[in-house]
């Protein structure tokens, strides 16, 4: 006979079918509504992992240079030998056409580092787009229960414990949904973003994308 326990609803955590493996920040929704538009050769299921070799970086930018990324060039395999080949041309022609991609950012996604896949995303999002991603600042457990403590012994009203027990599991909840490692990293100004799309434009008129 079947038991007779109450069935815990299954909450769904994903964002149009992609899915942040435990511990890691969750891309966007903006940004990846917006990957999915460009109708890449593959889907994000991982963001670590399927942007590590950098063939899915070189896929969204030849959306945008159609004529100066040849994908032929790139390598869409594990080996950390074409990895780091296929990192460089993206960079080669950031550097040619003057996008800011910070090498932090690369040399963080190539290596698997936290949280700097879905902050380069993020940093192309913003770049290609003109638009800001929203972020949250996060505080760590040990900063939020020193402050807690501290109000607690200057009399703060309700039930400190209870505060405490709050603030965690806000902390928690916020910690799985942004960026802790490259938070703090500074995307491509206004001026920079605005300056690359109008030579995009230039190139649409001149019939060059």
């Amino acid at each position: 006979m079947l038991g007779t326990a109450r069935r815990e609803k299954k909450v769904d955590t994903t964002v149009f079918g992609y899915e942040s493996p435990p511990d890691m920040p969750v891309l966007n929704r903006d940004v990846f509504k917006w990957i999915q538009s460009l109708d890449l050769s593959q889907s994000i299921r991982n963001v670590r992992r399927d942007t590590a070799n950098g063939f899915l970086v070189a896929q969204i930018f030849s959306r945008y240079f159609p004529s100066e990324v040849q994908l032929h060039s790139y390598a869409n395999v594990t080996s950390t030998a074409n990895k780091r080949d296929n990192w460089i041309q993206i960079q080669k022609l950031c550097a040619k056409q003057g996008i800011s991609l910070p090498a932090d950012l690369v040399d963080g996604t190539l290596l698997g580092v936290h949280g700097a896949a879905v902050a380069l995303l993020e940093h192309l999002y913003e770049l290609f787009t003109g638009k800001k991603v929203q972020r949250v600042k996060v505080i760590s457990d040990a900063d939020a229960q020193a402050a807690l403590l501290a109000a607690g012994r200057e009399g703060a009203g309700g039930n400190f414990g209870d505060q405490v027990d709050a603030f965690k599991t806000i902390s928690s909840n916020t910690r799985a949904a942004v960026n802790l490692e490259f938070g703090h990293v500074s995307t491509s100004e206004a001026g920079d973003a605005l300056a690359v799309r109008k030579r995009m434009a230039m190139l649409q008129n001149q019939g060059g994308l």
